[in-house]
C-alpha cells in the first residue's frame, strides 16, 4: 500500500493512525504541499487534496473511506469502530472533518499571500474551529483515552494540528487532559505535527 499525502496532514494522520495501529506496512509518500494545481501531484486526485490511497490495482481518495478499506481489508471485527452507525461518532465526524476544512482554509490563504486578518470569510472559517472544540468539549465524556477508537484519532488529529498552527486558542482542559493520555501512545506522538516537523520555540 501507498499513502500519497504531507507529513503534517490531519486529514491524512487518520488512516495513517489506523494502519500504524493495525501494524500494517505501507510506504507514505511526501506530495510535498498542497498548493499545487496537477492532479498527479495528488496521485490523480481530481479534487487536489491528501490523502490517497494506492493498493495494487485499488484507488481510493478521502480519509475515512481509506480508513474504511483499510478495516475492511484487514479487521473484519472493526476493533476501532471506523464502520459504527452511532449517532455521537457520526456527528463527531461530521464536526471534526468540517472543522479541519475551515481550518486548511484560513492555511493555505495565509500559505500562498492572501489576507485573513479581519475578512468575514476566514473569521467565519476560525469561529467554526472554535465551535468545534467547544461542543468537544461539552461531550468530553464520551472519549476514552484508555481505550480509544477512531473517534480518539478525529480528536487527536484535530486537536494536534490547531495547536501546532496555533490558529485558536484551546483553553479546553477536559478535552486537554484526554489528548495528553492519547499522546503517550508511542505511535501517536511519532505522527504528532511538532514530533514530525519541530517548529522553533520562541
Amino acid at each position: 500500500m501507498k499513502l500519497f499525502a504531507t507529513p503534517l496532514s490531519h486529514f491524512a494522520r487518520k488512516p495513517r493512525l489506523l494502519m500504524d495501529l493495525y501494524g500494517l506496512r505501507y510506504e507514505f509518500i511526501d506530495v510535498g504541499g498542497v498548493t499545487g494545481v496537477e492532479a498527479a501531484t495528488y496521485a490523480n486526485n481530481p479534487i487536489l487534496k491528501v490523502p490517497t490511497l494506492i493498493d495494487g490495482d485499488s484507488w481510493l481518495i478521502e480519509s475515512d473511506h481509506i480508513a474504511g478499506y483499510v478495516v475492511q481489508k484487514v479487521d473484519p471485527s472493526d476493533k476501532f469502530n471506523v464502520f459504527t452507525r452511532d449517532l455521537f461518532d457520526l456527528n463527531v465526524r461530521a464536526v471534526v472533518n468540517g472543522a479541519m476544512t475551515e481550518e486548511v482554509k484560513v492555511i493555505l490563504a495565509r500559505r500562498t499571500g492572501v489576507p485573513t486578518d479581519g475578512v468575514a470569510f476566514f473569521d467565519k472559517a476560525l469561529k467554526v474551529v472554535s465551535n468545534a472544540f467547544a461542543w468537544l468539549e461539552s461531550n468530553h465524556e464520551h472519549f476514552d483515552a484508555s481505550n480509544p477508537k477512531y473517534r480518539e484519532l478525529h480528536l487527536i488529529c484535530f486537536w494536534d494540528h490547531v495547536t501546532y498552527y496555533e490558529l485558536v486558542p484551546l483553553p479546553y482542559e477536559k478535552l486537554g487532559r484526554i489528548v495528553d493520555r492519547l499522546s503517550q501512545n508511542p505511535l501517536v506522538r511519532q505522527t504528532a505535527p511538532q514530533v514530525l516537523k519541530p517548529k522553533a520555540k520562541n
